[in-house]
């Protein structure tokens, strides 16, 4: 499955510019209803935005997002709390859910900085 996703980074110390990766939005490219975000352990208030979001899809009814869905959301998060990497495309994952499963486990294990 093709899948688009960006990490998602966060300022610790806001007198400093040091970010670090706390989370991963991904995508379908052909199949544009799939969708799954997630976030390492301590920063549920991103979680809980992204989640905000996901479920304004579901009230509305919208079963397929646009193909420009992650562009729209890379510059919800101000520069001063952190920022998210352009999108990325894969072919390496068989859904959006393992997608974040893996780059999670591999922001936890330091291999995504």
């Amino acid at each position: 499955m093709r899948i688009r996703y960006f990490i998602e980074y966060k300022r610790p110390d806001p007198n400093k510019w040091d970010m670090i990766p706390i989370g991963v939005w991904a995508q379908g490219v052909d199949d544009r209803s799939a969708l799954d975000v997630g976030y390492v352990q301590g920063f549920d208030d991103e979680e809980w935005d992204a989640q905000c979001v996901i479920n304004r899809i579901v009230e509305q009814g919208i079963r397929e997002l646009p193909e420009n869905f992650l562009e729209q959301h890379r510059d919800a998060v101000p520069v001063y709390l952190g920022s998210r990497t352009m999108p990325i495309e894969t072919d390496k994952y068989g859904s959006v859910v393992e997608a974040v499963d893996d780059l999670l486990e591999q922001i936890r294990k330091g291999k995504i900085a």
